[in-house]
């Protein structure tokens, strides 16, 4: 049970990440070519800078987010 919740803790992380770097920004661009709206997006982004922002994120909801939610939903309901 414990290496599932390890394993779904990196695949929520992974699958943003590849989202990022890799299709919204064909996407995008595939989409412009039609529109020709504006610059096509550069699509060089590196992929461990990505995967530490989803990272830092996740972190940052896990340790001061959640425990505020939390707080305030076990003031609410007590």
């Amino acid at each position: 049970m414990k290496y599932g919740k390890i394993i779904q803790f990196f695949l929520s992380l992974i699958i943003p990440t590849t989202l990022y770097v890799y299709y919204y920004p064909w996407l995008y661009n595939k989409v412009n070519q039609f529109t020709e709206r504006g610059e096509d997006l550069d699509d060089q982004m590196d992929f461990v800078n990505v995967l530490i922002m989803f990272l830092g994120q996740a972190l940052f909801t896990i340790f001061i987010i959640a425990p505020l939610i939390m707080k305030v939903w076990l003031l609410k309901f007590r």
